[in-house]
């Protein structure tokens, strides 16, 4: 749920549960605690119209990759007409199913990059985020920021996590960058700050796409990665 949509369901201002959210306030009335306890997850299946920030994010995380405006309305199943309309912002709310839509087209292209120049020139221009910024849980929450230390750079090429790793001087991708994530974090005693230094990200960017790395690895049925060096006293 959006921090709107639980001030809606509490009564309460945003700007106190965006206080209570970033921790400016150590207490709380009780009435509000039981408030917010109380509130149920909405069901998508009842609503009929949700906000369109996230969709609008998630589609200038593509154009940041460098994804064709017809390649992200195909996989999405959506007019590429409709696909300008979400990136402006031309509404407010939208279907249901046209954010299902565009949750299908991020699925499926936000783990690789392609060759659109002048979609990468546009987001470079308009500094939007690309899908590593971003929480899942928080994409769609209007009052979160990006983390802007993650914008990759454009790739390398297949091999570039293997060179990287060996010495070379090479520029990766984001799923080069993920991998590299994945290999350092598991074997070597390396901490998440020293890697981010490494690859030039935050230290919290890397914690976070590690446990990505571990929560996908868990929802395929893959083996879980584990900190072996560590484990080991290395």
């Amino acid at each position: 749920m959006s921090l709107g949509q639980v001030a809606l369901a509490v009564d309460a201002p945003r700007s106190s549960l965006s206080r209570l959210l970033v921790q400016q306030r150590p207490t709380m009335s009780r009435t509000l605690a039981e408030k917010i306890l109380a509130v149920e997850v909405v069901d998508r299946s009842t609503m009929s119209m949700v906000g369109s920030i996230g969709a609008q994010r998630r589609l200038q995380a593509l154009y940041a990759l460098g994804h064709w405006r017809k390649t992200i309305a195909r996989a999405a199943g959506l007019t590429p007409q409709a696909i300008s309309e979400l990136l402006r912002g031309t509404w407010a709310r939208i279907t249901v199913e046209c954010d299902d839509a565009v949750r299908r087209a991020y699925a499926l292209l936000s783990m690789s990059v392609d060759t659109c120049e002048r979609n990468l020139v546009r987001a470079r221009r308009e500094q939007w985020a690309p899908p590593l910024a971003w929480d899942e849980e928080t994409i769609d929450d209007p009052m979160a920021l990006p983390a802007l230390d993650a914008v990759p750079p454009a790739p390398a090429g297949r091999d570039a996590a293997t060179r990287f790793l060996l010495g070379e001087s090479v520029v990766l991708d984001q799923a080069a960058r993920r991998e590299v994530i994945g290999y350092l974090m598991e074997w070597s005693p390396k901490s998440p700050e020293e890697i981010g230094a490494q690859l030039e990200m935050s230290g919290e960017t890397v914690s976070r796409q590690w446990e990505r790395l571990k929560a996908r690895a868990r929802e395929t049925g893959e083996r879980v990665p584990t900190r072996r060096m560590m484990l080991v006293g290395v």
